[in-house]
């Protein structure tokens, strides 16, 4: 099927996903085994489910292959099969299906995190999804439906692997947890931006809680994308009944959701684990007559980091981009920036942030350095520092990809400019990665004087950018600030191109403020009058110095006179906010040491480059190992437990700042004393029989090391024998035991029965994501985990009630 063909049903029609196939085959096959392998060893079954589905009414039957990518086949030593598993995947369905409905493909995501929170880094994501997209395309699929994702990097790298190496419609879905946040902290305006970006045919939702929380994600995406939208909840949360887990919607339930999510604007619905045939019949008979819900989102230029997006254009709060990322006349950064090290750059990322900056210019243009590998890093680092998205800022279309592959967001291209040399290499990599575009008034010939002339060159730029198939509300347009210490007249033809954008384009438009006054006394005050007259002038941007309190007051009151600050809040609550410390006085006089109040930010921002040398600086300067543990690596990593706590940082952060405590510790353990040295208790982790993920567990795992408790990590697919032999050896205080999918989690009670049976008295804690309180209860578990920081409070609460 062809994208327009796919298109043009769905905004005619309803469409019907089928269920579940995991928790369908899972009767028929060992606990253990490779759902996949199944479609070459057990194809009868698998034929068995798609026709059950087909026979129940939907319009789209996926495939058997929801793991198959070779990463995560990996797990099962079945890698270099996974062409053949998937070709003969998509084959076997098409047989069943024929011409009744259409054959997706279905792709899942790796069970591994991406660099920096894990191993994988961009190009082997995608070119394990390159091999499975074409092995599926080869076997007869009609379109793909991506499922179950959380990670944005990992999806971002699939998705193009898929679309630049077939020509199917695309489906692109993302879980999301009670909070409306994915694991990694996205929200679903931000994830159906960076999807939209993309290319997607459909965004969607899929898996997770069960039907009832996502009326909230379908209902974010529908303000934010005009691409059609699918849902496929859960049968809701799974429970264990007589040693089987069952689910607490109904098909009768499932079915009054799906009509609440078509009219809400949802025109593709399915389900999801614990769904039935059953459930996919009703769901048709209810939904299937009914017409798509017509929508218009407006066009509008988003950006994104992974955990927020920002709009800009006309009647929108202006966007402030900060622009002292730059080694230009500052030699601290282009010392920090030779030297590879990027603790300063973090620091000012932090900085410009608090100030006000609404987006972060990535400028690290020094001559002697190897800008593609420093960009990388530096990406690496601010993004997983702050919350804003990027504006990547360089010449070299190397560095520019190294940053697009290495962002998890959607970040703007600072800049492409009308000379063919910068159109030919630009454009090619914004569409590509579905980055936001700043079109620079430079043509062919330098620098056009006048605003008719630079107006000309801008139309030229986005006429070749929708050539390549970039969307206009992907761009932004500068006009150039000229300093007027020499020619006055340069800020007039400004302000005059501002205004030409506005009403002949109808594009929004961006400064370099400071440029203006370049050679001039009194720069600030030349600045922020400039920066009035331009927001009066429809300026919707500008890349400028946060930290100036006289251009910020500019940008505030110009807001409330321009009513781009509705009703002046804005405005009103800079004047009333007060500074608040988290910090205890007790934190406080141990951190104004200097040395200690480095360390504590360094774990706070998760500054893995710097807190090496730190702790050995405090080491020489005589503080004891226990002294710096306990003061300066406790009372930050608690402080990151308790913003994460708060929604203030995201899982990306916490791995960092729990891996900038590891390093710390490793310099340290050889100094402490045997006393001192005593672990708080022992704590026994793995993931159960059956089941290969590790993302969860291994979080678990670095958290509790660095509360300075004893880990043995048995790893994954851990047997129930091997699980009691290694508690009787080893004698841990605490038992963890992680699942993820609900196949596998009936295997934590029989762990919990065998421990009775030797009479252990360990305590167990479970987790992992299909696990829930009220299964931890049901199962006789002595606690649940959630994450990494009520792994540790529960640790500690179950360790000390033992003690005592």
């Amino acid at each position: 099927m062809d994208k327009e063909t796919f298109r043009q049903r769905v905004e005619n029609e309803i469409l019907i996903i089928d269920g579940a196939m995991g928790t369908m085959l899972q009767p028929y096959l060992p606990a253990d085994t490779c759902m996949e392998l199944a479609n070459i060893e057990r194809p009868d079954v698998v034929a068995m489910v798609n026709s059950a589905y087909l026979e129940a009414g939907a319009d789209i039957i996926l495939t058997n292959t929801f793991g198959g990518n070779r990463i995560k086949l990996g797990e099962f030593g079945l890698k270099d099969r996974a062409r053949e598993i998937n070709v003969a995947a998509a084959k076997l369905t098409k047989k069943v299906v024929g011409n009744r409905a259409l054959v997706a493909g279905s792709i899942g995501p790796t069970g591994k995190l991406v660099d920096p929170l894990g191993p994988l880094n961009f190009d082997e994501v995608y070119e394990a999804y390159k091999e499975q997209a074409v092995a599926l395309a080869e076997g007869g699929v009609d379109l793909f439906i991506m499922e179950t994702f959380s990670d944005l990097k990992e999806i971002k790298a699939a998705v193009i692997a898929i679309r630049e190496n077939t020509d199917l419609p695309i489906m692109a879905s993302m879980t999301f947890e009670e909070s409306f946040l994915t694991f990694t902290g996205t929200d679903p305006a931000t994830a159906a931006t960076i999807l939209t970006s993309l290319g997607v045919d459909a965004v969607g939702v899929n898996c997770s809680t069960g039907p009832e929380p996502m009326l909230e994600v379908v209902g974010r995406y529908v303000l934010t994308t005009n691409r059609p939208i699918f849902v496929e909840p859960n049968a809701g949360i799974p429970r264990l009944e007589d040693d089987t887990v069952t689910y607490e919607v109904t098909p009768e339930e499932m079915a009054h959701y799906g009509e609440m999510f078509v009219e809400i604007g949802a025109s593709i619905v399915g389900t999801c684990c614990g769904s039935t045939p059953e459930h996919t019949a009703l769901l048709r008979k209810k939904i299937k007559g009914k017409k798509p819900l017509s929508r218009n989102v407006p066009s509008l230029l988003r950006l994104s980091s992974r955990v927020k997006t920002v709009e800009i254009g006309a009647e929108l709060p202006f966007c402030v981009i900060g622009e002292r990322i730059n080694p230009t006349n500052r030699d601290d950064l282009a010392n920090e920036i030779t030297a590879g090290r990027v603790g300063l750059l973090m620091k000012e990322a932090q900085a410009q942030v608090k100030e006000g900056a609404h987006l972060l210019d990535i400028n690290i243009g020094v001559p002697s350095i190897d800008e593609t590998k420093m960009m990388k890093e530096v990406v690496r680092a601010i993004e997983n520092t702050v919350d804003v998205p990027l504006v990547i800022d360089s010449v070299n279309p190397l560095a520019v990809e190294a940053a697009l592959k290495e962002s998890a967001g959607k970040v703007l291209i600072n800049s492409v400019n009308g000379g063919k040399e910068s159109l030919d290499s630009i454009l090619p990599l914004a569409k590509r990665f579905g980055a936001g575009l700043l079109c620079l008034a430079v043509g062919e010939k330098g620098i056009p004087k006048t605003a008719e002339e630079r107006l000309t060159v801008l139309k030229q730029i986005v006429h070749e950018a929708e050539k390549v198939g970039i969307p206009r509300e992907d761009l932004i347009c500068d006009g150039l600030t000229l300093t007027v210490s020499a020619q006055q007249k340069r800020a007039e033809e400004t302000l005059k191109t501002v205004k030409m954008v506005k009403e002949e384009l109808g594009l929004p438009t961006v400064l370099g403020v400071s440029n203006i006054s370049y050679g001039l006394p009194e720069r600030s005050l030349i600045n922020a009058t400039f920066l009035s007259m331009a927001m009066a002038a429809g300026l919707d941007a500008a890349i400028m110095n946060p930290g100036d309190s006289r251009m910020m007051g500019t940008v505030r009151a110009a807001s409330v006179l321009t009513v781009r600050d509705k009703d002046s809040k804005e405005f009103v609550k800079s004047h009333l906010r007060k500074k608040k410390s988290s910090k205890s006085v007790e934190k406080a006089l141990v951190l104004s040491q200097g040395i200690g109040e480095k360390i504590y930010q360094a774990v706070i921002m998760g500054n893995r480059n710097e807190i090496v040398p730190l702790v050995e600086e405090a080491l020489n300067s005589g503080k004891s190992a226990l002294e710096i543990n306990n003061q300066m690596l406790i009372p930050a990593i608690e402080e990151v437990g308790i913003k994460y706590d708060r929604k203030e940082i995201y899982l990306p952060q916490m791995i960092l700042s729990a891996e900038t405590m590891q390093q710390a510790f490793h310099v340290l353990e050889p100094h402490f004393a045997r006393t001192e040295a005593h672990a708080k208790g022992t704590v026994l982790l793995c993931t159960v029989k059956g089941d290969v993920h590790d993302i969860g567990k291994n979080i678990v795992g670095l958290f509790l090391k660095n509360q300075g408790f004893k880990v043995v990590d048995l790893g994954k697919d851990v047997p129930v024998e091997k699980i009691v032999a290694r508690v009787q050896e080893v004698k841990p205080d605490v038992v963890g035991l992680s699942a993820l999918m609900t196949t596998t989690m009936i295997q934590m009670p029989k762990v919990i029965e065998a421990l009775k049976k030797i009479g252990s008295s360990v305590r167990v804690v479970v987790g992992g994501a299909v696990v829930t309180k009220r299964y931890a209860a049901e199962i006789g578990a002595d606690g649940y985990a959630k994450d990494g920081v009520s792994a540790v409070e529960m640790v500690k609460e179950l360790i000390g009630e033992k003690v005592h």
